[in-house]
């Protein structure tokens, strides 16, 4: 069995890299072959056996997210090649062994993701879906639906299958961006559009959990803290970020507003 790693560490997350590594190739699956598929622009990040670099600039936040789907498909030949597909966030680092129970099968979609470490236990009202019609991340409230949220830190599956959900994505990404659109948490978005009333193989926080977090899981994969780790690379925002903060706030107050009101 090929099981593809798609890893991006451009800019200051390259901190995070040899954690991630090490650790997956302890605990992930360990007697399956796997590539590791790395987006840095990091040049002490060397090719080997097993992990394949694919150099690529920070863009800054938010496009190194909202355009990961772009940077997958440059690598679509090596990736066919592959059984299964993951993608990590470049600060997550494995505990405890992850194994076969990971993998979803034809009646999942053939996909995976992973429920959100925040809304896990939270009505589905209070969701952050994309509520505007004029993006194609949109999902529309319905009070009958099971809904669920899911992070966009990890998410895989069958090669097919997965390779369909990035094309997918990457298309209503650029759709967007063409009618000067960004939908309220990028590609974490189109994500859930996209994943929205499939069968999919739901990974509960165990597999995300968020450092220090008080969920009560028992971690298999945690999401490091980036200021505990990184030390002072993510000391500060740029202004940007701050101001793209205060958008995504007033954001989900309208799309609450709209609900409440409708």
């Amino acid at each position: 069995m090929k099981i593809g790693v798609l890893y991006i560490c451009t800019g200051k997350y390259s901190v995070f890299w040899d954690s991630f590594y090490q650790s997956s190739e302890k605990f992930f699956l360990p007697k399956e072959e796997k590539k590791y598929f790395v987006f840095t622009d990091n040049i002490e990040i060397l090719n080997s056996n097993n992990i394949y670099v694919q150099f690529e600039n920070s863009k800054g936040f938010p496009l190194d997210s909202l355009l990961r789907f772009d940077m997958f498909l440059t690598i679509k030949d090596q990736l066919m090649e592959m059984d299964y597909i993951y993608f990590f966030n470049s600060n997550m680092k494995f505990v405890r062994p992850v194994g076969y129970e990971i993998l979803p099968t034809e009646l999942n979609s053939g996909l995976a993701a992973l429920v959100h470490p925040g809304y896990y236990n939270k009505s589905r009202y209070s969701f952050p879906y994309e509520r505007n019609l004029n993006s194609t991340a949109y999902i529309i409230y319905n009070r009958n639906k099971n809904y669920k949220y899911f992070m966009g830190s990890l998410n895989g599956g069958k090669t097919k299958a997965y390779l369909k959900l990035i094309e997918q994505c990457s298309k209503n990404i650029h759709i967007d961006m063409k009618n000067g659109f960004m939908a309220i948490y990028h590609d974490e978005s189109h994500l859930n559009n996209y994943l929205n009333g499939k069968d999919i193989l739901e990974l509960n926080p165990e597999y995300g959990f968020p450092e220090d977090s008080k969920i009560p899981f028992f971690p298999k994969i945690v999401i490091l803290n980036k200021m505990k780790h990184a030390g002072n690379s993510f000391d500060k925002l740029p202004k940007k970020a701050y101001g793209l903060r205060l958008v995504l706030k007033l954001k989900r107050i309208y799309s609450f507003l709209i609900w409440r009101f409708q």
